[in-house]
Parts: structure tokens; C-alpha cells; sequence
């Protein structure tokens, strides 16, 4: 269908937009926005509604959305101050004022083929519920509200997962309902749960995760701070209760997608993939599985940024510590599906620090660089893409920037799945930065995180190198074969560089 105002077109099934005919590059979620607005001229649109039909109620920050008004008005010749098609309207929402020709109406059930398919999957969704303050002093109201807030922001890093938004509304109630009510009234698959107290000048919170609809308790902690710096008490007591909880609720995603016995869809093989390295580790067998996984998703689902997003950096990752056979054919389809991420969506988080990290993994520093810094403006809250943006510092040769941006990402996901990693290029950034005690701090943290990744071990043993620990750098490269047998001088020196990587091969 071909929709016409002014000198544009929309061509809904070509997906073109076109100003006298000549075709005007714009992105896919672009399109979709202004499909949606010419579909429903002259109706106000808040952000929530927006989010809810373009990115099928995704979990999105105001930025995006404002990137996207602000690329679909660039598109049309329209901006901020010349609102021609989009009209802002304060604290309401949008407006698409362009008149349509007459012969296009009605166009109200028209919809992108790609939209609808992503529509029919239900992504699981989460409800924090208020926090209820047993103490009755005004600092732990404030500090039970805070903690809420915190924790419902950093919640919504997590792809795919909803944060259901009407919590504030049993606020109120003089009895909590079940969590099971809960799902019966929202729909919501999880429930947390927590209150704070005063005990012993400590600020304690109990806290609890719920199956919504068995009622059951997946999860439950107690957490403790001394009752003085209000803000170093909230950034601490959210930092332990996303490492216990984060890992919780990525397995109860992950079995629940497992034991789902409809067809999967491309984002139910997303999450089980992304649920495979979370619980298993970054190995060879977890790599193959999870790409595997991914391209399949891919294919269900060839608007489905996330997939190849994910896929790129799993590929990269395993070219360049050598998980993957196949070497220039795995970096070539890592390239690939990096390329296809950013022009199916670069205005997400989470899709522009997966894509961004391959880049770099692959060497591609420059181009990685201004995409991992436009990832962790769009959300702060994102520890890969800091994480990543420190290890494209490292490669380009900029240490000291990597330990702040890996230190950063570390902090914010202090039991992550990929600390192993992240821990063992932080520890190399500080072996270039000369801080050898705290580098073998974090080498040998790494290695206590994952037993069996042998990049730890070979970083550990460039560290204690450096030492002058000759008998302690030979025994951690020993580990290192031991658990990579087929262990390359190739991949060691890409990790350590080529002068490191003979000394320590002359200590055998």
C-alpha cells in the first residue's frame, strides 16, 4: 500500500519512503514510527503508546524514543522548531498533522508484517512492587522509595524483559495481594517483593523474587548497611541485590523457555541462548550452542535486531580468543551480523553495545568506539556496553580509560556471567598501567570465577611475569593448556602481545 501526503510516500510493502520518487534511506524502526503516525493522522500518541506498538511494549528509554521522533522528523524535511508532520504537544504526547490524501483512508489496521510477528510473542514481564517500610521514620520511607527506583531502572537492562508499570497502584492497599492476584490483574510473570527496617543500627532489607503465576518463591535475600551515608547505603544495597537477584531471574527466564512446549519464536531462542551463557559460562560447547541458537532466531525474525546483535558478538568474541573454528569464516559472518544489527536498529542500548564490542573484538576499534559511547549515553545503566567500550580502550591502546570503563561495567554487575572475561582485560589494562598488585588481584578473581577459561590464566601469568614470579607465571600457563590443550602461540600473543607471550613460552 502506498501511502502519500505532501511530495512523500510510504510504500508499506517495499518499506520505502520516497520524496518525488527518490528514495530516502531511514531505519526500520524509523519506518514503522511513521507508518504508525500516517495511520492514524491528527491522533495524540504518549510515549508509552508509541512503545507499545513500534517496539511491541519493549522496555526503551525516553532518549530512544526521542531519537526516533527526532530521525523520522529528519526524514521528512520536518524538525523540533519546524514542526510541519510531528507536532510535539507538552506533557501529552505526538501528532502526525501532515494531511493524507483523501483516497488513502481508512488506514487504520495496517501494520508492518515484521510488527505483527513480533507482537504475537509475549516477553516475559516483571512487577517491583513499593517496598513497605517497617520502620516508621521518614529516612526509611525515603530509602524504601529510593530502592524501588533503583532497582526498577537497572531491571530494565535486561533484554526483552517488561517492567510492568502500574506497581505504585498497591501502594495503597491495606492488604498486599498475592502475587498470584497480581498475575491475575497485570499479566505479570515474576513479582519482587521486599521491606526495610532499622535493626541494630543497620538498614536491612528483605527482599523476595515470586513466580506470578504458581505463586511460588524462586528467590529470596537479606541484606544489610550501616545506617549513615544515605547514598552510599542505596548505591551499595542495590548493587548486592542485583548480583543475587539478576542471576535468579535470568534462570527462571530461561526455564521457562525451556519448558515451553509451543514452537519457539525468534526472541524464546534468543532468551535461550542468551540463558545458556549465563548459567554455563563462555565455553566452546556454550558458544556453538547459543550461535546456533541465534541464527535461528535471526531467521524467524529478520527485523529482530537483538538476534544478530548477540550472534556478532559471540562470533567475535570466540575469532578472537580462538572458541570458534573456522577462523576468517567466523569473522566474516561476525561482520556480517554486526552490520545487519545496526541498520535493523541503532538506536537500542543493549543492540549498539553488542554490535559495538564485535567491532572491536574484531579490531575494527574505530568504528567500535563511537558506537559503544552512543550505547552507554542512551542507557547508562548498560554494564556491557561499558564493559566493552573499556576493552575497545584497551586494544586502542588507551589503558587508563579501559580500567575506568571495565571497572564501571564490573561495579554495576558484580556476579555477571561474563566477569571471567571482563575481569581478566581489566587485570590487563592495569598490568599496562604498572598497578601489577591490583592486576593480580583481578587475574586471579577471574580465574575463581570461571574454572574453565583459560584466557584468565594466561593473563594471570603475564601478571606474575611481570612480578618477577617466574615458578607462579609458569604454573598458571601450565592451567591455561591444561584447560586448552590446543592453546596456540597465536592466540596467546593476541592476548598479551608477542613479547610477553615469548617470555612466558620460554619459562616451559
Amino acid at each position: 500500500m502506498i501511502i502519500r501526503f505532501a511530495d512523500m510516500e510510504i510504500d508499506t510493502e517495499r518499506y520505502e519512503l520516497r520524496r518525488k520518487g527518490e528514495r530516502i534511506a531511514i531505519e526500520p524502526l524509523v519506518f514503522d514510527l511513521l507508518v504508525h503516525f500516517v495511520t492514524h493522522p491528527n491522533t495524540v500518541f504518549s510515549r508509552d503508546d508509541l512503545i507499545e506498538v513500534v517496539w511491541s511494549g519493549r522496555i526503551v528509554s525516553d532518549s530512544t524514543v526521542a531519537s526516533c521522533i527526532k530521525s523520522a522528523r529528519k526524514a521528512l524535511g520536518d524538525s523540533g522548531k519546524r514542526q510541519i508532520y510531528i507536532k510535539t504537544l507538552q506533557r501529552r504526547g505526538f501528532q502526525f498533522i501532515g494531511i493524507i490524501d483523501k483516497d488513502q483512508e481508512p488506514f487504520a489496521a495496517q501494520t508492518r508484517k515484521s510488527t505483527a510477528l513480533r507482537a504475537k510473542y509475549i516477553e516475559p514481564s516483571l512487577i517491583v512492587l513499593p517496598f513497605k517500610a517497617i520502620t516508621d521514620h521518614p529516612a526509611i520511607h525515603v530509602f524504601a522509595e529510593g530502592l524501588v527506583a533503583n532497582l526498577d531502572a537497572i531491571l530494565n537492562r535486561i533484554p526483552l524483559l517488561r517492567i510492568s508499570s502500574p506497581a505504585s497502584s498497591y501502594a495503597d492497599r491495606d492488604v498486599a495481594p498475592t502475587a498470584r492476584i497480581i498475575h491475575e490483574e497485570t499479566g505479570v510473570d515474576y513479582v519482587l517483593e521486599g521491606n526495610v527496617q532499622t535493626l541494630d543500627n543497620q538498614i536491612r532489607t528483605n527482599i523476595q523474587l515470586v513466580d506470578a503465576k504458581s505463586g511460588f518463591r524462586l528467590w529470596a535475600g537479606q541484606f544489610e548497611q550501616p545506617q549513615n551515608d544515605n547514598k552510599g547505603n542505596m548505591d551499595s544495597a542495590v548493587i548486592a541485590i542485583i548480583a543475587k537477584l539478576e542471576p535468579q531471574l535470568n534462570r527462571a527466564i530461561y526455564n521457562s523457555v525451556r519448558t515451553n512446549e509451543d514452537e519457539p519464536s525468534a526472541q524464546a531462542l534468543y532468551l535461550e541462548a542468551s540463558g545458556i551463557l549465563a548459567l554455563k559460562g563462555w565455553h566452546i560447547d556454550t558458544f556453538s550452542e547459543a550461535a546456533d541458537l541465534l541464527r535461528r532466531s535471526a531467521a524467524l525474525d529478520m527485523d529482530f535486531a537483538l538476534a544478530p546483535a548477540y550472534l556478532s558478538l559471540i562470533l567475535a568474541l570466540g575469532h578472537r580468543v580462538g572458541l570458534l573454528g573456522e577462523r576468517e569464516q567466523t569473522r566474516e559472518e561476525a561482520i556480517q551480523a554486526a552490520e545487519l544489527a545496526l541498520q535493523l536498529d541503532n538506536m537500542d542500548s543493549t543492540v549498539l553495545g553488542f554490535a559495538g564490542c564485535a567491532m572491536a573484538d574484531l579490531g575494527l576499534v574505530s568504528r567500535a568506539l563511537p558506537i559503544l559511547k552512543n550505547a552507554v549515553e542512551l542507557n547508562p545503566n548498560n554494564a556491557q556496553a561499558w564493559a566493552a567500550l573499556g576493552s575497545a580502550c584497551l586494544i586502542d591502546n588507551n589503558p587508563e580509560l579501559a580500567v575506568t570503563y571495565l571497572t564501571r561495567g564490573i561495579d554495576m554487575s558484580p556476579l555477571d556471567n561474563r566477569l571471567a572475561v571482563w575481569e581478566a582485560l581489566l587485570a590487563l589494562a592495569l598490568m599496562l598501567t604498572h598497578e601489577l598488585e591490583a592486576a593480580q588481584a583481578r587475574a586471579e578473581l577471574a580465574c575463581q570465577r570461571d574454572d574453565r577459561t583459560y584466557l584468565s590464566r594466561v593473563v594471570l601469568a603475564a601478571v606474575l611475569l611481570c612480578r618477577r614470579m617466574p615458578e607462579a607465571a609458569q604454573q598458571a600457563l601450565a592451567e591455561a593448556y591444561r584447560i586448552k590443550p590446543d592453546l596456540s602461540d597465536t592466540e596467546i600473543d593476541a592476548l598479551i602481545t608477542a613479547k610477553l607471550g615469548k617470555q612466558l613460552r620460554a619459562l616451559c
